[in-house]
């Protein structure tokens, strides 16, 4: 570098000439070169959106190893090729919003995530699958049969993971209801000092672990007894990793501002001074859409570095849990179903639960008595309310299972509203599971299935609602630079070989609210790590996948 003092003992022309040569050179440095030898697969003739949102090009791209070594048009020699004329080559797809820590423990292929392209994962919300310590207890979210728990920590998680074997990348956050409950259990009080200091332990242990940041669950027990100020603190440990804090914001009662849990997510982001990610952006909000994205970009303009994710679909899927007033929650199941059991206490559960529709609602359950039925279904055959008979499978079920929205068409204009912002990337809130296994948590939503191949057909394909350049940046280099993710997300010499080939004209997701578990169309060819997890349309049943490790992961930590 030419030091100011220098630059004044050299003639102007002279300084000229030696900026020129220095960007020459830096030109020849970073321009693209065919490999010497023989690549292991070349993929020509196809259209490459290379995840950056630029237009797509009509470039081949070299693998070798599980790295990419070229993107251009100069010919390559490579072992394997791959015709993919009138095909699009782009970046393996990021799930930014995942539940997939039982289904891989349980089917470490991912099945009905590869063949929607997604070849990275990253899971952890209001629970983790790490750390298990103390008073925390296994949730069926996470772990449930035929899972068995081997694991106590997020590092423990990771390696568990590596020794089976998995066919998509993994990340994960850790969550902090996950480390409260490890440090106090369930219960709505105030950490003590001690319980505050082994909690902020925990989360430097998990970030040490290799966790991209910190996240809660606002709606979720024990993550909605935090206050704002605890997970400010809270943020700052995660922050002094590099780490970014992810946010299922706060429900909202009937008497609060609607932008209460969006103000406290802003809130927390200015005070820990952390980048801010709000999971499925605007589906709980109980905002206008309009209002949630002029107050997210306020925001923005202020300096507060906050973005969001969002699925293509009206309706979520949760806990049966989550229709009970926010007290009823408190405690773990067996806590919820004593409290069911009580009668002057349930009077009031159903009491509170006037105000609140709960008929259109599918339950899913591991008991094909209510699995896959409608909730007014199952109160008819039980000659009861709607309610009452969410109570009465809850008691049943020991406190688990689960529920899916019917969708009505009235969301539909404020999920397309939702994607279609520039800082919102693409996360499916699903879970990786096998389309032919009936697991514990019954029918599935077919966002498991279908979110990211959903956005290509219905709202490119269809609906025009943005271009396939900006559909794929949203699923590629948008989540990668949130993760800080260096090596991932766009096509070019040096990165992983995380591919995707697939047909714009084509491409579809099959799964539906009736009949969920059909894997999607279209996807000709998954790469993961340099290895094909999909070709030729079809599943392998490969298991290249690796644990990716966060900003704070120090080498040695299990």
């Amino acid at each position: 570098m030419i030091t100011a003092m220098q630059r004044n003992k050299i003639p102007g022309r002279a300084v000229a000439a030696l900026t020129l040569l220095l960007l020459a050179g830096a030109a020849r440095v970073d321009a693209q070169t065919p490999p010497a030898g023989e690549a292991d697969i070349l993929i020509q003739n196809g259209h490459v959106v290379d995840g950056t949102g630029g237009p797509w090009m009509q470039e081949n791209v070299a693998i070798k190893g599980d790295k990419i070594v070229y993107v251009g048009r100069a010919p390559v020699k490579a072992k394997k090729v791959i015709d993919a004329t009138g095909k699009i080559v782009s970046p393996g797809f990021i799930d930014m919003h995942s539940h997939s820590e039982f289904g891989l423990a349980l089917d470490g292929r991912g099945l009905s995530k590869v063949t929607q392209g997604i070849t990275t994962e990253v899971m952890g919300e209001h629970l983790s699958a790490g750390p298990v310590l103390g008073p925390a207890v296994d949730d069926p979210m996470m772990v449930t049969p035929p899972v068995k728990r081997t694991w106590t920590t997020l590092g423990g998680w990771f390696s568990y993971l590596q020794k089976k074997g998995i066919g998509i990348n993994v990340a994960s956050y850790v969550g902090a209801g996950q480390v409260r409950a490890s440090a106090m259990g369930y219960q709505n009080r105030e950490p003590s000092t001690a319980e505050m200091g082994r909690i902020k332990q925990l989360i430097r242990q998990a970030m040490e672990e290799g966790a991209f940041g910190l996240s809660n669950g606002m709606s979720y027990v024990p993550n909605m007894f935090f206050s704002t100020a605890q997970l400010i603190e809270l943020c700052k440990v995660a922050g002094e990793y590099g780490g970014i804090f992810t946010i299922h914001i706060r429900n909202v009662g009937p008497n609060d501002p609607r932008d209460k849990g969006l103000k406290e997510a802003i809130e927390i982001a200015k005070g820990a001074h952390i980048p801010v990610e709000i999971f499925h952006h605007g589906a709980s909000a109980g905002m206008d859409p309009d209002d949630f994205i002029k107050d997210t970009e306020q925001a923005r303009a202020d300096g507060v570095d906050i973005t969001g994710n969002s699925y293509p679909y009206e309706t979520g899927w949760t806990y049966l849990t989550q229709s009970l007033p926010a007290w009823a929650q408190e405690g773990d199941s067996a806590a919820i179903v004593a409290r069911l059991q009580k009668p002057d206490t349930r009077a009031r559960i159903l009491a509170e639960m006037k105000d609140r529709s709960v008929d259109p609602r599918k339950v899913a359950s591991v008991n094909p008595e209510y699995d896959g039925k409608m909730l007014p279904q199952i109160a008819k055959e039980m000659r009861v309310t709607p309610s009452e008979a969410l109570l009465n499978i809850l008691v049943k079920q020991k406190g688990e299972g689960f529920q899916i929205g019917v969708p009505t068409g009235a969301r539909a204009k404020i999920v397309a509203r939702m994607l279609n912002n520039p800082w919102v990337d693409i996360g499916s809130d699903g879970i990786a599971l096998p389309a032919d296994v009936h697991t514990s948590f019954g029918a599935p939503h077919p966002r498991s299935f279908g979110s990211h191949t959903r956005l290509l057909a219905e709202y490119v394909r269809n609906q025009h609602l943005f271009t396939l350049e900006e559909a794929v940046r949203k699923m590629t280099s948008l989540p990668a630079n949130r993760l800080g993710l260096a090596d991932r997300g766009i096509l070019r010499q040096g990165m992983k070989a995380d591919v995707v080939v697939f047909d714009a004209a084509t491409v579809q997701d099959m799964a539906t609210y009736e009949n969920p578990a059909q894997y999607s169309k279209g996807i000709d060819l998954v790469l993961v790590n340099g290895k094909a997890v999909v070709a030729d349309g079809k599943p392998t049943n490969a298991l290249p996948g690796q644990v990716l490790r966060g900003p704070g992961y120090k080498p040695g930590t299990p």
